[in-house]
């Protein structure tokens, strides 16, 4: 009898877009009867316990299905260990000792190595290593989050693959007895941020196109400790970090999403990012630079505004309000084709 392994792992956490797929693909898999295999804890002989666990599968399993999570092999495997070239050789030895004797996926969310490169974050050549090896092996097949991802690896490493963008969930009304954050009481068009607010995302540019204005700019996400210190202008308001449920809640109270990202940062162009679903389920517009894989998604729905960032401050002086409710009418139908359960519905 055939059986399917879920190899994966979350945390908690205000709307990462990583956890909230791994959650997602974790609550299919349950659905599916799959075994679901943990592999992380913050008890580090669990953790071992974790791992002695996998690999005893990796090993004796045959004529069954893996399906893992590339960020959880680097659970399993952290990038300093994979440094050192025997162990590296083992673990992709193993990878491709299963791979053989069974039907296995990798999910891919994200390319580490590109994503540091772009956001100016610390890189390391070792997940350029990592992801060579990973993308080279033989007999595996592999689900992106994005078209363009999944183009980008298939040129170098053609590989059989298929795409899962990030979708979201519905809205929870059960917060509807709270009472909301005071900017929410504005007549004024509010703009939403829900993400990331660490710098390198082109936050301090966003804020400098809602200065002195009367249209509201609300930012919630995690990394936004640093904005406590700036003086915002009277019309922006952090709010902190939230549970994802509530997050998405307050979106859905506001009018626009915002996602600012530099278009001419090639990872940019290359992933879906997860606040797109995230706004479309809410039941809301986003606004966005003109990057390549969501045009391929959106461009054409009538649903997202696509404007140059230079431009965005006459994109906000000129905004129609006043056709906004036509869209979010749109949105209302076709909300649910975001939603995880369609999109999971068909892999």
């Amino acid at each position: 009898m055939n059986t399917i392994y879920y190899i994966g792992h979350s945390s908690e956490g205000f709307n990462d877009g990583g956890q909230s797929r791994n959650k997602a693909f974790a609550t299919y898999f349950i659905q599916k009867g799959a075994v679901i295999v943990p592999v992380y804890s913050t008890n580090h002989f669990v953790r071992f316990g974790f791992l002695l666990a996998v690999l005893k599968i990796m090993l004796f399993s045959k004529n069954n299905t893996f399906f893992i999570h590339q960020g959880t092999l680097l659970v399993l495997f952290p990038l300093p260990l994979l440094g050192f070239n025997l162990i590296r050789k083992v673990v992709f030895g193993i990878l491709q000792h299963t791979s053989k004797r069974n039907d296995v996926t990798i999910e891919v969310n994200d390319l580490p190595y590109e994503q540091a490169k772009d956001l100016e974050l610390p890189v390391s050549e070792i997940s350029k290593v990592f992801q060579d090896k990973l993308y080279a092996l033989q007999n595996v097949k592999y689900v992106f989050a994005s078209h363009e991802m999944g183009k980008y690896i298939n040129e170098t490493f053609p590989l059989q693959y298929e795409v899962i963008i990030n979708g979201s969930n519905a809205v929870h009304t059960n917060f509807d007895s709270e009472e909301l954050p005071a900017c929410f009481s504005s007549a004024e068009t509010k703009f939403i941020y829900a993400g990331g607010l660490n710098k390198g995302r082109q936050i301090e540019a966003l804020l400098s196109h809602f200065n002195n204005r009367k249209e509201i700019l609300i930012l919630i996400g995690e990394w936004g400790e640093w904005l406590s210190d700036y003086k915002l202008p009277d019309n922006v308001f952090y709010l902190g970090k939230f549970k994802e449920d509530y997050a998405h809640y307050l979106t859905a109270k506001c009018d626009v999403g915002i996602i600012p990202y530099e278009a001419s940062r090639f990872y940019y162009n290359v992933c879906y990012p997860t606040k797109a679903s995230f706004y479309i389920a809410a039941g809301i517009p986003f606004l966005s630079t003109p990057l390549l894989e969501l045009k391929n998604i959106f461009e054409k729905t009538g649903m997202v505004y696509f404007v140059p960032f230079a431009d965005w401050g006459r994109f906000i002086d000129d905004f129609d309000s006043t056709g906004l409710q036509d869209i979010k009418e749109k949105i209302a139908v076709e909300k649910h084709n975001f939603y995880w359960d369609a999109l999971l519905s068909q892999y």
